[in-house]
C-alpha cells in the first residue's frame, strides 16, 4: 500500500447513513463546467463565512504538472495533485464532507482521495504535493480507494481503523467524511454509500485542518474517473474555549521609541518605470494617506537591472519619472519620505551622481536616503568584492548631493546599507556598519519567514513566535549603534519571499502576523519595517495591475491599524495564561504615562479575556478591532469595522469606548482578532481646605501620579511650574505668603 504524505482524513459518512438534522451549506461545487479548464483560482459554485470556511475562497492546486489537474467537469489528470479550499473547523460543530464521484476498476496500488488536509501551501511546493509535501515528513491519513480491494480509513498519519471492498467494480458512489468537533476530543468516520469503514476514530489531541479537498496519486490513466459533486456543510452552534488573561506593563522599563514613520512600503524599482507612482493615481494617493508619516522604499532586485537614462544596457530610468514618483509624494499629507535605491551592480560613479543629484533635488525635504544596490550577497563572492564596488558610488553621491549627512551635522540626507538578506548578518551588514561609521546613517536589513514555495509555507509558521526575529533585530540595532545615528531598520520583508505564496501570504492571517512582526522590531529597537510588494505578488501590502490598485492585502491593514497607536515608546507586555495558546500583547507608553495595548489573539477557538491596566487616572479605552470571519479570508476582514477599499475609502474608526476604574479593565478578544485599547484620560477637581495659613489641596487618590502645579502669572501663562512632591500622592499642604496674590493651582497629567 503507498503512503501519502500530510492527508487529514476525518472519515467518510453517506448522506443516507446518519440525519445531519439542518445543516448549513459552507462549500459547494458542482462539477459541471467545460472540459478541459482547469479548476485552479476558480471559486466554489457557493461559499459562506460559516464554521470556518470563507466566502473569499477559491480552489489550490498543489502542482504544476501539466498532467495534473482537475477540470471544471470533474475529469483528472495522470500525475499526483491536490485540489484545495480553504477551512479551518471550528469547534462545537458536526462537519460533513460529501462527494460522487464516478470510478472504473482501480489499477492496483492507484487511488484517489477525498477529505480535510493540515497544510494548504503554494503550487509546486515540493516532489510529493498530495495535500502536503514530503519535505513535512507527513504521513497519509487515508486512502479513498485502492485496486488492491480495499477502501482505507486512516483517521491520523499513521493509524488505520480497518479496510473494506467497497468499490468493486466500475459505478458512482456517494462518499461521506464526518469530522464532530462537538466533544473536548474531536472524532472522525468515514463512510461509503451508507457503509462504514472501520469504527469511529477519537482523535488525542485534536488535527491540525487548514483545507478540504481532493487528491490522488499517479494515475496509470485517468480515463473513468469523474468528481460529480463536493459539498462542506455543518450544523451545530459552535463552542468557543474561554481562557483568562492577565497583562501587565513593568513602570520600570522605560521601552524604546516607537518612530512615527514605523509601518512602510517597499516596491521594485521597476514600479517607477510604468510611472505607477504619480499624483494621478489618486486611489494610490489615498491609500497612501491613510498610514500618515511613513517611509517609502524604491529598490528591491530591479534596482540593479534598471539605471539612470539606461546606463550600462540597462532599463532607464529617467527624469521624467522621477519627477512622477515626488510628485506622488508630494501630493500626500503628512511626513511620507522615500529611501531611493541606486544601482550598484553595473553602475558609474557618475552616473550615480547624476541620479542622486536629480532625485535630491525633486523630492527635497521628504527624501530620507540612497540604498546603493540590493542583497550584496547574490551579487558578490566576498564582502570584500561588494565593499570595493560600493565605495566610489557612496563618495560620489557623497561629494554631489547638497545637504549630506557626513557635510551637515547627520541632519541632512542619509546613506542606508545596500540591504542584506537574513543570513548575511555575520558576513556583510556587521562589518558594513564598523567599516562605513559615519557614513551610513541608517542600517539596514531583509527579513522574510521563509523561502516562497518552501514546504514550511503554512499559516502556521507565520503566527507562532519567532525567535530568529528577535535575535535578527537586537543584532542589526546593536550593529548600528555607535556607528549609524539613525538605527536600524528592516527595509525589505514579508511572511514569504520569491513573491510570497497564495493562499498564506494574501489572506487574512497574515494581518495578525504582521502585528506581531512590527511591534517585536519596535520593541527591540528597530526603527521601522517595510512590507515589500507590487504588481500581482501574494505578499504584496497592496496588489495592483501595474496601474491601478485592484486589491488591498493584509498586511496594509496591519500597518494601518499600527498607526492608530499614539507616538510613545514600545513597551514589553507580561502576559498570565489560563491555558497555554497563541496569545501576544504590546504596550506603547505615551508621554503622559498611559499606555496603548495591542492585544494579538491568532486562535480559532480561543476567546480570550484579557484583564488589563492602562495608567494611573485612566477611565476608558477606546477600542479598533481587527477581525475576519476565517484566517484564510482574502477580504471581508475589517479594520475599526470597516473594509479598506482599493479607491482609498476606509469609514472605520472606534467602534466602543470601554470603562476602567483607575487604568483597570478587562476585555474579552475573540478568535483570530486583535484589539487597539488606546487609553482615555478624564481630568478631574482639586478639592481645597484652610487652615489658619495652611492651604490643603487634594485629589482622588486613583488620580495619583498627576501633577500639581501652580504659577501667579495668570491662567493663560506658560510658566506653570510642578510642585514639589506632588508625583507621588494625592494631597498636598501649601502655606500661604501674605501679599502674595493671583496664585492658581492646577492638576496635569504631565
Amino acid at each position: 500500500m503507498k503512503m501519502l504524505r500530510n492527508l487529514l482524513w476525518a472519515g467518510i459518512v453517506t448522506l443516507f447513513c446518519c440525519d445531519i438534522g439542518k445543516a448549513q451549506i459552507i462549500y459547494s461545487n458542482a462539477f459541471n463546467g467545460g472540459a478541459g479548464v482547469s479548476i485552479y483560482r476558480h471559486v466554489p459554485s457557493s461559499s459562506t463565512n460559516f464554521a470556518g470556511g470563507t466566502s473569499s475562497a477559491w480552489w489550490n492546486v498543489l502542482s504544476n504538472s501539466a498532467t495534473s489537474f482537475l477540470h471544471t467537469d470533474g475529469t483528472v489528470g495522470t500525475s499526483l495533485s491536490s485540489f484545495l479550499l480553504p477551512f479551518t473547523p471550528r469547534s462545537g460543530y458536526v462537519y460533513t464532507l460529501t462527494a460522487s464521484v464516478t470510478v472504473p476498476v482501480m489499477t492496483a496500488g492507484k487511488w484517489i482521495t477525498l477529505g480535510f488536509a493540515e497544510y494548504n501551501p503554494f503550487v509546486n511546493t515540493a516532489i510529493d504535493s498530495r495535500f502536503g509535501s514530503t519535505a513535512i515528513s507527513g504521513n497519509p491519513w487515508t486512502y479513498l480507494t485502492e485496486g488492491s480491494g480495499g477502501d482505507f480509513f486512516f483517521p491520523t498519519r499513521a493509524t488505520s481503523t480497518a479496510n473494506a471492498t467497497l468499490m468493486p467494480s466500475t459505478g458512482t458512489y456517494t462518499v461521506q467524511l464526518i469530522l464532530d468537533t462537538t466533544a473536548t476530543q474531536w472524532t472522525a468516520s468515514e463512510f461509503v454509500n451508507g457503509t462504514q469503514i472501520g469504527t469511529t476514530y477519537t482523535y488525542s489531541p485534536n488535527p491540525n485542518i487548514t483545507a478540504v479537498g481532493i487528491g490522488q496519486t499517479t494515475l496509470t490513466s485517468s480515463t473513468g474517473i469523474v468528481w460529480n459533486y463536493l459539498t462542506l456543510a455543518a450544523t451545530g452552534t459552535g463552542r468557543t474555549n474561554i481562557v483568562n488573561a492577565t497583562v501587565s506593563f513593568s513602570p520600570a522599563n522605560a521601552g524604546q521609541p516607537l518612530n512615527p514613520a514605523f509601518g512602510g512600503l517597499s516596491y521594485e524599482k521597476m514600479q517607477m518605470v510604468a510611472n505607477y507612482f504619480s499624483s494621478n493615481n489618486v486611489p494610490l494617493v489615498k491609500l497612501y494617506s491613510l498610514l500618515g508619516p511613513t517611509v517609502l522604499r524604491i529598490g528591491g532586485g530591479t534596482v540593479d537591472t534598471t539605471g539612470w537614462n539606461g546606463i550600462s544596457n540597462t532599463i532607464a530610468i529617467t527624469t521624467s519619472q522621477v519627477d512622477a514618483l515626488a510628485g506622488f509624494i508630494k501630493a500626500l499629507p503628512g511626513n511620507v519620505s522615500v529611501i531611493y535605491g541606486i544601482n550598484l551592480l553595473s553602475n558609474t560613479p557618475a552616473s550615480a551622481a547624476a541620479e542622486a543629484t536629480y532625485a535630491a533635488n525633486a523630492l527635497g525635504t521628504n527624501l530620507f536616503g540612497f540604498e546603493i544596490g540590493n542583497e550584496p550577497e547574490f551579487g558578490f563572492s566576498a564582502y570584500s568584492s561588494f565593499l570595493a564596488r560600493w565605495r566610489p558610488l557612496a563618495a560620489a553621491i557623497t561629494n554631489a548631493v547638497p545637504g549630506w549627512a557626513i557635510t551637515n551635522g547627520g541632519n541632512g540626507w542619509t546613506l542606508d546599507d545596500a540591504d542584506a538578506g537574513q543570513g548575511q548578518l555575520s558576513a556583510y551588514t556587521d562589518p558594513f556598519a564598523a567599516n562605513e561609521s559615519g557614513v551610513v546613517s541608517l542600517l539596514t536589513q531583509h527579513y522574510y519567514v521563509a523561502g516562497g514555495g518552501s514546504s514550511s509555507d503554512v499559516m502556521q509558521l507565520l503566527l507562532q513566535p519567532d525567535p530568529f526575529l528577535f535575535q535578527l533585530t537586537t543584532n542589526i540595532v546593536g550593529a548600528a549603534k555607535g556607528h549609524c545615528p539613525l538605527g536600524a531598520r528592516i527595509t525589505e520583508c514579508g511572511s514569504y519571499s520569491s513573491g510570497g505564496t497564495l493562499g498564506v501570504s494574501d489572506v487574512y492571517g497574515t494581518a495578525l502576523w504582521s502585528l506581531d512582526y512590527m511591534l517585536t522590531v519596535a520593541a527591540n529597537g528597530g526603527q521601522g519595517v517595510n512590507f515589500h510588494g507590487g504588481g500581482r505578488s501574494p505578499y504584496s501590502p497592496l496588489v495592483d495591475n501595474g496601474t491601478t490598485v485592484t486589491a488591498v492585502g493584509p498586511e496594509f491593514y496591519g500597518i494601518k491599524m499600527l498607526s492608530l497607536i499614539p507616538p510613545g515608546n514600545v513597551i514589553p507586555a507580561t502576559i498570565t495564561l489560563g491555558s497555554s495558546i497563541n496569545f501576544t500583547a504590546y504596550g506603547v507608553r505615551q508621554t503622559n504615562g498611559t499606555i496603548s495595548a495591542l492585544l494579538n489573539n491568532k486562535e480559532v477557538d480561543s476567546t480570550v479575556a484579557v484583564s488589563v491596566n492602562l495608567g494611573s487616572g485612566v477611565t476608558g479605552a477606546q477600542l479598533i478591532q481587527l477581525t475576519s470571519p476565517n484566517l484564510y479570508c482574502t477580504n471581508a476582514y475589517t479594520l475599526g469595522g470597516s473594509s479598506i477599499y482599493t479607491d482609498g475609502t476606509w469609514t472605520g474608526g472606534v467602534q466602543q469606548v470601554l470603562s476602567a476604574t483607575n487604568g483597570q479593565l478587562t476585555v474579552t478578544v475573540p478568535p483570530i482578532s486583535a484589539f487597539l485599547l488606546n487609553p482615555i484620560i478624564t481630568s478631574t477637581n482639586l478639592v481645597y481646605s484652610l487652615n489658619g495659613n495652611q492651604l490643603t489641596l487634594s485629589w482622588p487618590a486613583n488620580y495619583t501620579g498627576w501633577l500639581l502645579q501652580s504659577n501667579s502669572t495668570g491662567l493663560g501663562n506658560a510658566n506653570w511650574f510642578t510642585v514639589p512632591g506632588s508625583s507621588n500622592t494625592n494631597q498636598v499642604q501649601v502655606t500661604i505668603q501674605p501679599g502674595r496674590t493671583n496664585v492658581f493651582y492646577r492638576l496635569s497629567l504631565h
